[in-house]
């Protein structure tokens, strides 16, 4: 009897866990919709726009086009050719980029070729920084947007960030895409109603040059973006979010490349939340901002969160039949709040992308994250791992 009292106990915290969980999952998707951003007070003074490439030959051209056109002559465009062993240098010179390469076998990644850009770009500081990816395209305003908000408030700025199913695209990638926007949109436009801040999503991401000469970036951190965010709240400074500007990529269309992109993004996430936001939630205690964004960096992923789930399901029915009726009881309420988020942020913000002809085909999305939670998922997080483009 000892025992199941144990067992019972045991269950109900962690039940009562997803359900806290679930609850501010629901409650910041009830908060999303139709969000303002801040508003800069006047135009950006000159800035730098940061574009890390790693053997990016093929489609950085576009980019670089694409980010061209909305610069002012005062600006500036920097490609950082981090460890390229194809003609990414070549082609970022040919579009008019300044070109920095860096080479260094043991230090590979994002973070090492940013820090890299900003201690070059310390013999000339710009008013702003602004880092951005090899693979995206931006809405028009989007630089000078988020550029003049960081200027003016003197803190981080970013747009919104979305990631895009091709026409062509298989079900799994449309269900992803939809995942990603419940998470950078909808909980974003939630999150910020709530605290006034947001999380750096990587792309679109504006920082002012007294802030972004301290930052450390170089380091091989799978999720730079997330543990930058939370370096920044330990130090009491707020994100702004721009939810009107967006930054779009597209998934890679193979399955190899789809699983090394998910399993970077999910293991990266999960192990932050488990080292930084217990540190987090204490911060919280006298700003609760802070323990607003612990929780928003708590909720693991969808698919992590519904088996959580339906493990704590199995496990109170086993204990109910042997006398505990809490664990059970706990569960279901976390189901309950579970669902209820997700379906209310698809009628939102999902239908979009993901057709509801399309749900059916969930079960295929469940079996590719085998591939995410995996061995060869596993092992492609031990270190940075550049996303195979299509």
């Amino acid at each position: 009897m000892q025992i199941v009292m144990l067992l019972a106990v045991v269950a109900s915290v962690f039940s009562a866990g997803l359900l806290l969980l679930g609850l501010w999952l629901l409650v910041e998707v009830l908060a999303s919709g139709k969000v303002g951003g801040p508003v800069a007070k006047g135009g950006a003074g000159p800035m730098a726009v940061v574009i890390p490439a790693h053997n990016e030959e093929a489609g950085i051209a576009a980019t670089l086009e694409d980010v061209k056109r909305q610069l002012r002559p005062r600006d500036r465009l920097i490609v950082v050719a981090d460890n390229c062993s194809d003609r990414t240098a070549d082609v970022a010179l040919a579009a008019g980029a300044e070109m920095l390469a860096r080479k260094d076998a043991e230090k590979r990644g994002k973070g090492y070729a940013l820090q890299f850009a900003l201690d070059h770009l310390r013999q000339n500081p710009p008013a702003t920084v602004v880092f951005t990816d090899a693979d995206c395209f931006h809405a028009e305003g989007l630089f000078e947007a988020v550029a003049s908000v960081a200027e003016t408030s003197g803190r981080p700025a970013q747009a919104l960030y979305l990631m895009e199913a091709a026409e062509s695209a298989s079900p799994a990638r449309k269900i992803a895409a939809f995942a990603w926007r419940l998470i950078n949109k909808t909980r974003m436009e939630g999150l910020w109603r709530l605290a006034k801040t947001t999380r750096l999503t990587g792309a679109g991401a504006a920082f002012p040059w007294p802030v972004a000469e301290k930052l450390a970036l170089g380091s091989g951190e799978i999720v730079e973006d997330l543990a930058l965010t939370l370096t920044l709240a330990q130090q009491g400074m707020r994100i702004d979010f721009l939810p009107d500007v967006a930054v779009t990529s597209t998934f890679p269309e193979s399955d190899s490349a789809a699983t090394v992109q998910r399993a970077r993004w999910e293991h990266g996430s999960l192990r932050m939340a488990r080292a930084r936001v217990p540190g987090l939630l204490v911060s919280g205690l006298t700003a609760p901002w802070k323990a607003m964004l612990a929780l928003n960096v708590a909720v693991p992923p969808l698919t992590v969160f519904a088996a959580a789930v339906l493990a704590a399901g199995g496990v109170g029915a086993v204990l109910l039949m042997l006398g505990a009726w809490l664990p059970l009881l706990l569960a279901g309420l976390a189901a309950l709040t579970f669902f209820d988020a997700v379906v209310i942020a698809y009628i939102r913000d999902g239908r979009s992308v993901l057709p509801p002809a399309e749900l059916s085909r969930l079960p295929v999305f469940l079996l590719s994250k085998f591939g995410v939670y995996g061995k060869s998922g596993r092992a492609s997080t031990k270190r940075w791992t550049r996303t195979p483009r299509s």
